[in-house]
């Protein structure tokens, strides 16, 4: 994403928490003198946690009249505690995205974004460079709209997992079923799988540690009675504790196979 900057023409300041190098753009020594004197502000990490540890690092550096674009899948609530922390004179956008690696490099990410429609609009042009924007509403609509748009796509992904393992024990055959599946409206996300069953997982894009985190994020808090959601939750956090949380998300594959293989059979 931010070479996609890079290459439409913005001056980009950049700090990692993983030093790295980013042709075209300057690296900073630290989260503070990354955002000195920018007129827009992008966090992108991994969760609640890392975000409010960065920003707070940030603060001394931010300058009244910036905008600080949070695009890190974290939900409304972290957002709202975002906000606490920045003085008023900071603008917050909450903008996560939809789509990995690939979308990413090419411009063609979805952007969720929500915010302050003055805060929106001094952005929305930095927004356009990562991909199609779509406006959710008020401050934390894009947070929240990101969490709900993943209880349906990784619980699916989640669901089917199991529903090949299941189908193998019925002596259906995976690859049998994800032909029968492509002519429902799973068809989509049969094909995505297809190569999983056929040839083992991709490489990581999504990562399945990521992905058991967002579900995460999506069943807590109150109001959250997602049960469905709650159990491809509990499926993910088993993945990761077997060592699976760097791998992509379609390693939940295999994964739901092998655990299927351990379970006894009632007699």
């Amino acid at each position: 994403m931010a070479g996609r900057l890079v290459a439409a023409g913005y001056k980009v300041i950049v700090w990692n928490r993983t030093p790295r190098e980013m042709p075209g753009a300057e690296a900073a020594p630290s989260p503070a003198a990354a955002v000195a004197g920018a007129d827009i502000v992008i966090t992108m990490l991994s969760d609640p946690d890392a975000v409010s540890e960065v920003v707070r690092a940030a603060l001394p550096g931010l300058r009244p009249g910036s905008v600080l674009v949070e695009m890190s899948t974290i939900g409304p609530d972290a957002v709202r505690r975002l906000r606490g922390l920045l003085p008023e004179s900071v603008g917050l956008v909450d903008a996560p995205v939809l789509g990995s690696v690939g979308p990413a490099a090419e411009g063609t990410l979805a952007v969720l974004a929500g915010g302050r429609a003055e805060d929106l609009d001094r952005v929305s042009e930095v927004l356009r460079v990562f991909g199609t924007v779509h406006e959710a509403g008020g401050p934390g609509s894009g947070a929240a709209t990101k969490l709900a748009v993943m209880s349906a796509l990784v619980t699916a992904q989640a669901g089917l997992a199991e529903t090949l393992a299941y189908a193998d024990g019925l002596g259906v055959g995976r690859t049998a079923l994800l032909d029968v599946l492509g002519a429902t409206p799973l068809a989509g996300l049969a094909e995505r799988l297809r190569p999983v069953v056929e040839s083992g997982p991709f490489e990581t894009r999504y990562a399945l540690g990521l992905a058991a985190k967002d579900l995460r994020l999506a069943t807590e808090g109150p109001g959250s009675h997602q049960t469905v959601t709650a159990a491809a939750r509990d499926l993910l956090a088993d993945a990761v504790a077997a060592g699976l949380a760097g791998h992509d998300l379609t390693a939940v594959v295999p994964f739901a196979a092998s655990r299927t293989a351990r379970t006894p059979t009632e007699s």
